[in-house]
C-alpha cells in the first residue's frame, strides 16, 4: 500500500513537470523474462500464484536493490501475509508450524508456480518427510493409517497453526471420530471402558504400527495380559477411574523411580499428571512406554522458542544422542538434572579432550565463576554456532572473557 501511494505520488510529480522525456517505459514481466527465462518456464505449473499470473513481478520483488534476499519487498512471512491475512489467525494459535515461525513460507511452499495444489513445492508426505524423517519409518511398518497412507496429512494436522498440540485439526479423540464413530463394536473392542473422552494415542499410534489395529508395540505389562485391575477400579457408566492417583499408581511397581521424588529437584513427579507427562500409560512405540522419542518427547517442552536453532529449525541434541545419556529424567541433586556436573560428564566420551591444551578439572578455577572449570565452561551442551558447541568465535571473543590481557 505504501509503495503504492509513493510510486503514484512520484508519477504525478513527473507528469506535472513534464519529465516523461528519455524515460523508458518498462513492461513487466517481459523485461524480468529477459534474464528470469527459468522463472517464465513456470507459467506451464498448474498452480500459479496470483502476481505471478497477473505478470506483477514487482508486487513482491524491487526491480532495483533490497535488503532482502531475492530483491524481495520485504521479508517474507511479512510480505506473505500482506496478502494472505487469513493465515495471520492460524498462525497466533498455541501450535505453530516451524517454518512458519521461522517466517520461512518457501520451505513448503513455491512463491511462483507448482504442479501441486496450493503451489506446494512436492505432494505430502513427501514434502513433509523433508524435515519429519519419522514419516519415513511410519510408511514402512506393516499396518499404515489410511490418512497416513494416502498422503493426507492434512487430515489430522493443520499445516500452519492449531489451537490443539502438535497441530492437530481438532482434539483427542473428537479427532479420531470423525471417521471412527462410536457404537457398541468400538465399546466392546474396549471392553466396555468408555472412550468419549480417552486420548486414543495412549494405545494406538497414528500413523503406522507393527500390529493390527495400530496399537504401539511396547506394550504395558498389565496392558498386554488385559488386567486393566490392575491400574483401574471399574465404575458406573463404563468409566474406569485409577484406584489412586497416578504417581502412587505407577510407584507400586516403579518404587525405584519414586524414590527419586525425594531429591532436590524432580521431573514432573510431583505434578497432577506426574509419570503420565512422559510416558504412555498402556502401550507406546518407543522404549520405555515413553509418548514419543526422546528427542521429539524432549522437545515439547524444552528450548522452545530459544535463540539458538539447527538447520532445520530446532535445537540440536549433542551429536544425536538420547537426552537420558547426560540428564537422569526423573529426578536430581542439581537444576539441570545431569548425570554429573565435574568433567567426568563428558570424559566418558571425550576421553583424551584437552589433554594438551587447555587445563580443566580438579586445581583449575574458572575466573568469571570462581568455581572449578568443566568442560561446559566453554562448550554448549546441545547447540552453539561455533563448532565444537562453543557459543562464541574461538579465534578471540571466546578466550577473552578470562584472558584480557
Amino acid at each position: 500500500m505504501i509503495r503504492r501511494i509513493i510510486t503514484e505520488s512520484i508519477a504525478a510529480l513527473v507528469f506535472a513537470t513534464g519529465a516523461w522525456a528519455g524515460v523508458v517505459e518498462v513492461k513487466e514481466p517481459s523485461v524480468c523474462y529477459s534474464c528470469h527465462s527459468d522463472i517464465q518456464d513456470l507459467s506451464a505449473k498448474n498452480f500459479r500464484h496470483t502476481a505471478f499470473t497477473a505478470g506483477k513481478c514487482s508486487a513482491c520483488h524491487d526491480p532495483h536493490a533490497s535488503r532482502h534476499a531475492g530483491l524481495l519487498n520485504g521479508d517474507l512471512k511479512t510480505l506473505c501475509l500482506f496478502c494472505h491475512e487469513k493465515i495471520k489467525s492460524e498462525i497466533a494459535q498455541v501450535s505453530v508450524h516451524r517454518p512458519v515461525i521461522d517466517g520461512d513460507c518457501s520451505a513448503c511452499h513455491d512463491p511462483h508456480a507448482s504442479d501441486v495444489r496450493n503451489q506446494l513445492k512436492q505432494k505430502s508426505p513427501a514434502l513433509c518427510e523433508g524435515c519429519h524423517q519419522n514419516v519415513t519409518a511410519w510408511l514402512g511398518r506393516a499396518y499404515v493409517h489410511q490418512p497416513a497412507a494416502q498422503g493426507n496429512c492434512q487430515a489430522c494436522h493443520a499445516a500452519h497453526g492449531s489451537g490443539n498440540d502438535r497441530l492437530l485439526s481438532a482434539a483427542i479423540p473428537e479427532l479420531c471420530f470423525g471417521c471412527h464413530k462410536t457404537g457398541t463394536a468400538l465399546t466392546a473392542a474396549h471392553k466396555g471402558f468408555d472412550i468419549s473422552k480417552a486420548d486414543c494415542t495412549t494405545c494406538h499410534d497414528p500413523h503406522g504400527s507393527s500390529m493390527a489395529s495400530l496399537l504401539m508395540p511396547n506394550q504395558h505389562a498389565p496392558f498386554k495380559a488385559g488386567k486393566c485391575s490392575s491400574c483401574h477400579a471399574a465404575a458406573k457408566g463404563g468409566e474406569m477411574a485409577l484406584t489412586d492417583d497416578v504417581k502412587t499408581s505407577c510407584g507400586k511397581c516403579h518404587q525405584a523411580v519414586l524414590k527419586q521424588a525425594s531429591a532436590t529437584h524432580t521431573h514432573n513427579l510431583n505434578d497432577k499428571r506426574s509419570c503420565l507427562n512422559c510416558h504412555n500409560a498402556h502401550a507406546a512405540s518407543a522404549p520405555s512406554l515413553l509418548a514419543a522419542e526422546q528427542k521429539d518427547l524432549c522437545f515439547r517442552c524444552h528450548f522452545k522458542g530459544d535463540t539458538y536453532k539447527g538447520k532445520r529449525g530446532i535445537y540440536l541434541t549433542h551429536d544425536g544422542m538420547d537426552c537420558s545419556k547426560c540428564h537422569t529424567p526423573h529426578g536430581s541433586e542439581n537444576d539441570t538434572y545431569l548425570v554429573s556436573t565435574g568433567i567426568e560428564l563428558c570424559t566418558g566420551c571425550h576421553a583424551d579432550a584437552h589433554k594438551g591444551s587447555h587445563p580443566v578439572g580438579e586445581g583449575v578455577i574458572d575466573p568469571r565463576t570462581k568455581t572449578q572449570m568443566t568442560c561446559l565452561a566453554c562448550h554448549k551442551l546441545h547447540g552453539a554456532e561455533f563448532k565444537p558447541y562453543l557459543p562464541l568465535d574461538p579465534a578471540h571473543e571466546l578466550c577473552l572473557q578470562c584472558h584480557r590481557k
